[in-house]
């Protein structure tokens, strides 16, 4: 079986990371498995591109215009064909659109697309545009995943009831439980001097609105007036950085507050936070959730998306509601009190990530949806081929 995965990344979050894990599982399993990297006419090498060539994954550039680019998504379709890929495997909203939209007859190839979260964008702008494009396109695409069962109350998810949705959670490499895991390496000795200085809380994510970490950041504020020496890492890059570092100097903490951009390898500072915390308003199934409970580090997240899911509803990581800076406070103090039963919290989801959330697990579920749909394509071809013969004989089967 070959297997096209298109995605236009931005970075190597997620997405990217899922997409890497899912990639290297699946040629352990047999299947050939390459990614389409689309980007801007211009662009160098992508970091998820990098990545893939670190780990041995094929990885085949298309650059063109942004934006929806029928022809340029015509050039992937062309290649998929000329080289015998079985599935298009998409993940975001340009392949989804791209293909979505696209007669079947024409495109000729199986569509899955993975939804890996949406921001939950509101007005009029060109994110929101994007998602109600599509949101459009899911019903014309073969099979719809789901990173987690929380997805399904997704406001504009949750409408679509005529898609018939499959939910394959997220799942992450095994890593030896006896360890730390790995050492910070340099130049970011800054990173892990910082968080020796005292307790730290530490994120991980694009500096973006539906992120969250304006909460974070509050947080701390209100958590310093009541006497704890607390300081966070923002571990990330994006639009909202100099929003964020306003926030910090009118909440009175600029010194407290580290945004040392985005890194690569951000799961190694994992061991030199005393909390994760994840502030999102919005999620799917979070990779770097994930991770840290491998990590066995105390977790504090929002109660939306699939989270709750996966924290066993507050047995394996504190939850608190989104958008209340004030709560997530609440929380953060009350784990830095109590650390015995945050470490014993911690230890439960670390054997969660172990038991319900390995790679293995998340292959096998695609691989089913992937032979399900080949199945039900050679059903239909041979329904075409018997309906072509019976025309050729002029009817005189039919007739008998």
């Amino acid at each position: 079986m070959r297997v096209l995965h298109i995605i236009d990344s931005g970075g190597l979050y997620g997405a990217e990371t899922v997409l890497l894990n899912l990639a290297m599982e699946q040629e352990k399993a047999g299947v050939c498995a390459v990614i389409a990297s689309i980007g801007e006419k211009g662009i160098g090498e992508k970091p998820l591109e990098t990545e893939a060539q670190k780990r041995g994954i094929d990885a085949v550039k298309f650059r063109m215009t942004p934006g929806p680019n029928l022809p340029g998504m015509l050039r992937v379709l062309r290649y998929a064909v000329s080289n015998n890929f079985d599935i298009l495997h998409s993940h975001g909203f340009k392949g989804n659109v791209a293909f979505g939209f696209i007669p079947k007859r024409l495109r000729r190839l199986p569509l899955v697309a993975t939804l890996h979260g949406y921001t939950g964008t509101e007005g009029l702008s060109k994110k929101r545009i994007y998602e109600w494009l599509d949101l459009k396109s899911l019903r014309h695409i073969d099979a719809v995943v789901l990173v987690s069962r929380g997805m399904l109350s997704n406001r504009g998810i949750s409408r679509m009831g005529h898609v018939d949705f499959h939910v394959v959670n997220n799942g992450i490499p095994d890593r030896d439980l006896t360890t730390d895991g790995p050492e910070v390496r340099q130049p970011d000795l800054e990173i892990a001097e910082f968080c020796s200085r005292g307790f730290t809380v530490g994120s991980i994510g694009r500096l973006s609105p539906e992120k969250g970490h304006r909460y974070l950041i509050g947080a701390l504020g209100l958590l310093v007036k009541r006497g704890i020496d607390a300081r966070v890492v923002i571990l990330g890059e994006g639009g909202e950085r100099e929003a964020l570092k306003r926030q910090a100097e009118d909440a009175g903490v600029p010194g407290r507050v580290l945004m040392p951009g985005y890194r690569a390898n951000a799961g190694d500072y994992l061991p030199c936070f005393n909390i994760f915390a994840l502030p999102s308003l919005t999620e799917g199934l979070s990779i770097t959730l994930l991770e840290a409970m491998q990590a066995g580090v105390p977790v504090i997240a929002s109660r939306v998306g699939g989270i709750p899911e996966v924290l066993e509803d507050g047995l394996c990581g504190m939850l608190v509601e989104p958008s209340r800076e004030d709560l997530l406070a609440e929380g953060i103090y009350g784990i830095f009190h109590r650390r015995n039963e945050a470490r014993q919290a911690a230890e439960r989801a670390r054997m969660r990530v172990r038991d319900h959330y390995s790679i293995r697990a998340m292959a096998g579920g695609y691989l089913r949806i992937y032979e399900e749909l080949l199945k039900d394509r050679s059903r239909k071809t041979e329904v075409r081929r018997r309906r072509s013969e019976v025309r050729r004989l002029g009817g005189g089967e039919a007739k008998r």
